[in-house]
């Protein structure tokens, strides 16, 4: 008898050994779990970043497929709404609409009296008097791009739509170009 509880004792783990495995069993239990937490709460915030964008671009399409009327938008017009459909009754959208703006003529070409020094000093001479042959093509390169950015700034404008979630306050952004097809385009030039 003696002789079968050494062997019994010898077949067994020690109190020590179960308590190492039960607590390394515990720590990979705990990262597991925590992992799989943050799995999931990620996945519910792309989940909700996709939605929010599917969103805007409803709202882009509604601009392309009737734009604003452009008549009482002087420089940049903005206005927020809640959704009509009752299912997206937690968010809010945001247009914005800017009018275009050009950097001028001595600014695109880094002239002195441009907008910075730094800009003014890129270029050490001065484009329109770079010598008696070119003064007159530079003229004119002036007189055509002043004419095409008057047309380009009243018929181009850039919308922004933002849709943000009321209750996270989680919000998602697209611009695009809106075209003003109401506005007269200008071709003459006079020299």
């Amino acid at each position: 008898m003696d002789q079968s509880l050494k062997i019994l004792k010898q077949k067994g783990f020690s109190l020590i050994e179960v308590l190492i495995a039960i607590t390394l069993f515990a720590f990979f239990i705990t990262a597991f779990l925590t992992s799989q937490g943050y799995n999931v709460s990620d996945s519910q915030l792309s989940e909700e970043q996709l939605n929010l964008q599917q969103m805007c671009e409803s709202k882009i399409n509604e601009l392309y497929l009737d734009p604003p009327k452009f008549q009482n938008i002087t420089e940049t017009f903005k206005e927020t709404k809640n959704f009509e459909q009752s299912d997206l009754a937690g968010f809010e959208w945001t247009l914005e609409i800017k009018k275009l703006t050009i950097p001028d003529f001595a600014q695109l070409f880094g002239q002195k009296g441009g907008t910075t020094e730094e800009a003014a000093n890129a270029y050490e001479g001065n484009y329109l008097d770079e010598g008696n042959a070119n003064t007159r093509n530079s003229n004119m390169e002036k007189i055509v791009f002043e004419e095409l950015k008057k047309n380009i700034e009243k018929i181009v404008w850039q919308a922004r739509v933002t849709v943000t979630d009321k209750e996270t306050k989680l919000s998602y952004s697209l611009s695009t170009w809106l075209t003003n097809y109401n506005e007269p385009i200008q071709l003459n030039v006079s020299f």
